[in-house]
This record gives structure tokens, sequence and C-alpha cells, in this order.
């Protein structure tokens, strides 16, 4: 009896890192395929704490998808390509995880910004579902690719006015 009391808690263990993977990759899908923000919000906790390092962050679920909004903007096409995955389960409600993230934004083609890092991350089981309670982005390396306008670079600002106006 014990034995399958032991077995069926590494089973769970399993099948709560595989859910945790599951809950980060929905996250960068979210952000991705500019899915709405039902979709969005069910990735994170009420409290969540987000850390984007130079980017900003936000306190809160409804202060986060603020924060995201922009990067679901139609124009901008993102791909997060996360992977080398380090999932601890602490227990039952609890887990903790690294993830690599390669990321590559483009706007109508152009690359404005590529950068490598890790995301630190602390998740909460709520119910049957893992969600992202605390994130920390540490970017190893980051390139932007500003907007030079008479051989000067405009920054992103300017993108955004052309596009305003173009739009």
């Amino acid at each position: 009896m014990a034995d399958s009391t032991a077995l069926a808690r590494r089973v769970q263990i399993l099948e709560d890192i595989e859910a945790v993977k599951r809950t980060m990759y929905r996250y960068w899908r979210c952000l991705d395929d500019k899915l709405g923000d039902d979709e969005l919000r069910e990735c994170f906790t009420e409290d969540v704490v987000a850390d984007y390092g130079v980017l900003g962050g936000a306190n809160g679920r409804d202060e986060l998808i603020r924060f995201l909004t922009p990067e679901r903007d139609r124009s901008i096409e993102l791909s997060h390509g996360g992977h080398n995955e380090e999932v601890d389960i602490v227990d039952e409600t609890t887990a903790r995880a690294r993830f690599k993230l390669h990321d590559w934004v483009t706007i109508t083609g152009r690359t404005i910004m590529r950068g490598f890092g890790r995301y630190d991350m602390e998740f909460a089981k709520e119910g049957d579902t893992w969600r992202i309670e605390r994130l920390k982005l540490h970017y190893q390396y980051r390139e932007t690719h500003g907007l030079f306008v008479n051989n000067e670079d405009v920054g992103f600002g300017e993108v955004d006015r052309l596009f305003a106006q173009n739009g």
C-alpha cells in the first residue's frame, strides 16, 4: 500500500511539472498570438508580481494585463522561444521554475528587438490550475534596433508616430 501511495505522489509531481510548463507556454502563446485579456488573465494569480528588468513591471493581475497590452498590438510580431526548463514542485500548491528565453520582436517585418535570458518563476496552484505568481526576467543579451531619420536615432516613439500617421 505504501508503494502505491509513493507512486501516486510521484505521478502527481510529474503531472504538476507538465502543468507548470504548459502555464508558461500558454503565457507566451497569449502574447505571440495576440489572445484576449480573459485567456491571458488565466495565466496569473490575482496578486502576481512581475519584474521585466529594464522593461518595467507590474503588481497585480489587472496592472500586469495593462502592462502587457502593447505586446499584443497586431502591428507587432513577437516570438517567445522558451526552453531548458527546470521545474521544482515545492509542495502541493507551490512550484519554482527557471526557463531560458529567446525572444524576437518585429514591426512590419523589421526587427526592433532580439534578446535572450532567463525567467525565474514562482507558480501557485489554485484548485486544479497552476498560475504564475512571481516572474523575474533577466536578460543576458538584448539588442534593440531603433529607427533612424536623417542619420539620427529617433527611437521607438517615432515608430509609433509613423504608424499612427499611416494607420
